[in-house]
């Protein structure tokens, strides 16, 4: 190739780049490769004779405004571009928060100018009005690019806030999606300045079998690939898998060793909980068999589900059906009991009609056996209850725990009284039994007591880890009065905590430090009452941290182990709500979501930061050529 050619393909190339210059001097941006007139929104070819033909053709007006008046003209036409910038991010967060689909935008800009000519015939601008909303971008593939982009900056906050903590601890849950896909939600809790915080850090998917290997693999990757320093890490929350908490291949057991230091594992509180009751009550599962094959029978076929909803309303009931079991949630079986048991009487109606006899439903001591499941059941669902939910501390959450125990020792003793006061459809099906149709009462009530031992038996194993760390759970809010000899403080040797002890006599010897922590308890009572009797939810952790934080560094090392307490989880309750919402998200409709794009779509609906739209918008007006 000649000289003159070569340099002839330079200049046209470099022409073709888009130049910053016409911004100012004819209203241009680079968008899709592109030169974009913000005056008119048409694109033109970059290349500098094609901007000026443009500008000179179109806005031929403006060819008589100075430089100046033509500089303040353009700006004010850009101001409004960044505007319609920012609203189509708006328009992609609203969709992505209330789990919409992308196509929706379309939707949206349609329904907006469908109603426009009516909603603004009596403006002046109206017809600028309905210009700006066609103008709007937000598209499918522009709503997709936005929420990738809000995404991208609410993960840059969470990663800036956790290097900047001095710890923090995760929980991690693994399920699969609508496509069979495992995916694996990693979820932080942190204390920044006077706030403790959780926020998904990542939902990531696991390529391979949900192995511990592969799953400590995935989990190192994620942070290490956003720069966490790992050294940081003081727990992990897992469901108590073996895939996670295996002895030599677990999860927590090979995470520990990547880290270099000790961890704090614990089973979720949650999943403790109902394996108490899966276990404590192994001797009535003949009896849940049978109410479910029942409850089947009638909810499973159309018709018989048909004909006992019209059995219900002629009686006047209640209860429009039955409830189906599903052994994967938590509060399933004693729902189930608990309507099978008020429905009992149309049951047996109905199933009389079908020419279906089942003994069981007319034998005293079975149905004598039922009653107490189902009370018990139903006292166990209502302690499930109270453990869900995020942001639920440690000391909260054990405390529930703790307070059941108690209340079993107090079923014990009811039930060895006869007076059945705690079990309320037990009571009324004795009472109303005939004499000469008493059941084997000595018999049954032996059967409950060992029913009963055996599920505290069950608490007493299953909960044994939080037991022995319960002297440091009560530090946080009581280091005023605790007993150094009583914390068991292996679980932080490698913070470097060989200061603890004096600081701690220092703390204990000072009336002011000790009157902070005698006030913080007088408030967290007074958090905890207006929970109780005016239902207003108010976050203790944040008064503690306020206190600790309010402490000189003096009692750093005492600060630290506060810091990293108060990090912990105790269930992974909040893996367990996202991969509700991803369910809600990933949809048989919107199966072809990829993994990116709708673990986006979870981290904007569940995070508690705000995506920097002024700053996003701004660097997309930037854009230039490359």
């Amino acid at each position: 190739m000649s000289l003159s050619k070569k340099m002839k393909c330079s200049e046209e190339s470099t022409s073709r780049n888009f130049q910053e210059w016409w911004t100012f001097k004819y209203g241009m941006i680079f968008k899709n490769n592109k030169a974009l007139c913000v005056l008119c929104s048409e694109s033109v070819v970059c290349r500098t004779s094609s901007v000026k033909r443009h500008f000179e053709t179109i806005h031929k007006t403006l060819l008589t405004k100075s430089a100046y008046e033509l500089k303040c003209f353009i700006s004010r036409a850009l101001s409004n571009k960044d505007a319609q910038m920012s609203a189509s991010f708006d328009v992609a967060k609203s969709i992505a928060v209330r789990g919409q689909p992308f196509s929706d935008g379309d939707f949206i800009k349609m329904s907006w100018l469908d109603c426009a000519d009516n909603l603004f015939q009596d403006f002046d601008n109206k017809d600028a009005i309905i210009q700006r909303i066609k103008d709007l971008s937000i598209s499918r593939n522009t709503i997709k690019d936005r929420i990738l982009c809000m995404n991208s900056n609410i993960e840059n906050q969470l990663i800036h806030d956790l290097n900047l903590s001095s710890f923090f601890s995760i929980c991690i849950d693994e399920s699969t999606d609508i496509t069979s896909s495992a995916r694996l939600s990693i979820i932080s809790r942190f204390c920044i300045n006077d706030e403790v915080r959780e926020e998904l850090i990542k939902l990531a998917s696991i390529p391979a079998k949900t192995t511990g290997e592969n799953i400590c693999e995935v989990v190192v990757n994620v942070l290490e690939d956003i720069g966490l320093n790992l050294s940081k890490i003081v727990s992990v929350t897992t469901d108590g898998a073996p895939c996670m908490i295996g002895k030599d291949r677990g999860f927590v057991n090979l995470f520990s060793k990547k880290i270099g230091h000790p961890l704090i594992g614990f089973h979720c509180i949650i999943h403790q909980e109902a394996l108490c009751a899966k276990d404590g009550l192994m001797q009535y599962e003949n009896i849940l068999k049978l109410v479910t094959k029942i409850v089947n029978f009638i909810n499973a076929r159309a018709l018989n589900k048909r004909q006992f909803s019209l059995l219900l309303e002629d009686v006047n009931s209640i209860h429009k059906g039955l409830v189906m079991y599903n052994n994967v949630r938590w509060l399933s079986r004693g729902n189930l009991l608990e309507r099978f048991v008020e429905c009992l009487h149309e049951i047996r109606l109905f199933l009389s009609e079908h020419q279906k006899n089942y003994t069981e439903l007319t034998d005293i001591n079975w149905l004598c056996n039922l009653m107490f499941f189902t009370d018990f059941c139903l006292h166990l669902n209502e302690l499930n209850l109270k453990l869900q939910g995020t942001g639920k501390n440690l000391e909260f959450m054990f405390s529930l725990i703790k307070s059941f125990e108690t209340k079993l020792n107090v079923f014990i003793r009811d039930i060895e009284n006869h007076k059945f006061k705690y079990f309320q459809h037990l009571n009324k099906f004795l009472s109303e039994i005939e004499i000469n149709e008493t059941p084997k009462l000595d018999e049954n009530i032996n059967n409950f007591l060992s029913i009963i031992k055996e599920t505290i038996l069950q608490f007493n194993n299953r909960f044994i880890d939080f037991k022995k760390f319960e002297c440091n759970i009560k530090f946080l809010k009581c280091p005023d009065t605790c007993n150094y000899d009583e914390l068991d403080l292996h679980y932080f040797e490698w913070m470097n905590i060989d200061t603890f002890e004096f600081e701690l006599i220092d703390l204990q010897s000072c009336n002011t430090w000790k009157q902070k922590f005698i006030n913080l308890r007088q408030l967290i009572e007074e958090i905890e009452i207006n929970r109780l009797q005016a239902n207003i939810v108010k976050n203790a952790d944040t008064e503690i941290l306020k206190v600790w934080n309010s402490l000189p560094n003096t009692f750093n090392t005492l600060k630290k182990v506060a810091h990293s307490i108060l990090s912990i989880f105790s269930s992974t309750y909040a893996c367990e709500s996202l991969f509700s919402i991803m369910n809600l998200i990933k949809t048989k409709q919107r199966n072809t979501l990829i993994d990116e794009t709708s673990a986006a779509c979870v981290s904007l609906k569940t995070t508690n930061y705000t995506p920097d739209i002024k700053m996003l918008s701004s660097k997309k007006q930037q854009q230039k050529s490359h």
